[in-house]
């Protein structure tokens, strides 16, 4: 199982880019960027999302398994966050919070 660092960008109106840094040093030494993954949460998408009945916090966890699966299969390996899962969720979550408020 890797161990991930992930890096959220300066975000946009309607996504987030998350560097992805792997250590195959060790979690002592530097980490190297893998990819860059994008998280798209304009209004279309999170309504895509919540067409099965989501509510906000159905559509965080979509978005959590969704960041795991893709990177998952990008990296051909499980892996565990070490930094940075929460921070990208929370960026995420401020920016579709009021999609949800009545």
């Amino acid at each position: 199982m890797k161990e991930i660092l992930l890096k959220p960008q300066e975000p946009y109106f309607s996504h987030l880019e998350v560097d992805v840094l792997d250590f195959p040093n060790g979690t002592s030494a530097e980490p190297r960027k893998r990819m860059t993954v994008t998280i798209e949460y304009s209004e279309f998408d999170v309504n895509q999302i919540r067409r099965d009945g989501r509510d906000l916090n159905g559509v965080m966890e979509y978005y959590n398994d969704w960041l795991y699966d893709l990177i998952r299969a990008r990296l051909l390996d499980d892996w565990t966050p070490v930094g940075g899962l929460e921070e990208t969720m929370s960026i995420v979550k401020d920016h579709i919070s009021g999609m949800f408020e009545a």
